[in-house]
């Protein structure tokens, strides 16, 4: 895999991960206005009805991709790390939308 071939997959990676923190924000909100789900984060459960989240996951975010124009410019290997770590952490948040997919439809299935 050349260096522009995992640029590309840094940001695709990013990008997908940015939507999975956008989607789990909206789910749990949404979640929360039905009645049918509670927050399971135990520091941010004070905080959910304020800007908090929002800010939170915009800074985070925009963090990580100031972090991955930092690591394109310091070599391959630190890349490939950064790469499997963003697509770990994309797979996480597919498991958490699985788990408010569930939760969404079993709630619907119960009224």
């Amino acid at each position: 895999m050349d260096a522009a071939e995992l640029a590309r997959k840094l940001w695709r990676s990013y990008i997908v991960l940015l939507i999975a923190n956008e989607l789990d924000l909206v789910y749990t909100y949404f979640g929360l206005s039905q009645g049918s789900f509670l927050e399971g984060n135990p520091w941010l459960k004070p905080h959910l009805l304020t800007w908090y989240p929002m800010t939170i996951k915009a800074l985070g975010l925009a963090a990580l991709a100031l972090g991955i124009v930092a690591v394109l410019r310091v070599g391959i290997p630190r890349q490939r790390r950064v790469l499997l770590v963003l697509q770990t952490a994309t797979a996480v948040y597919a498991g958490v939308l699985v788990l408010h997919l569930i939760n969404l439809l079993d709630s619907l299935s119960r009224g």
